[in-house]
């Protein structure tokens, strides 16, 4: 299975994927990483831009918390 199509699978299972810690370490730093890029996209001016920038300072509180190895973590 691809990366991105594994990446998906996992994020959106109704049921606990089974991944090992690490790989949800590895999820929080990848969508971040996504977020980031659609958040530079956006116009600063534009509405848009600042709610993304809203919710990308609560995701940086939540994902700075120490892991708990669960998908509600991430």
């Amino acid at each position: 299975m691809p990366p991105h199509e594994a990446l998906v699978t996992a994020v959106l299972a109704w049921k606990d994927p089974d991944l090992a810690p690490g790989d949800y370490e590895q999820i929080a730093l990848h969508l971040t990483g996504h977020a980031h890029a659609v958040a530079a996209a956006l116009p600063k001016s534009d509405g848009r831009g600042a709610l993304v920038e809203l919710i990308l300072r609560e995701a940086d509180g939540r994902l700075s918390a120490p892991l708990k190895g669960t998908t509600p973590c991430v």
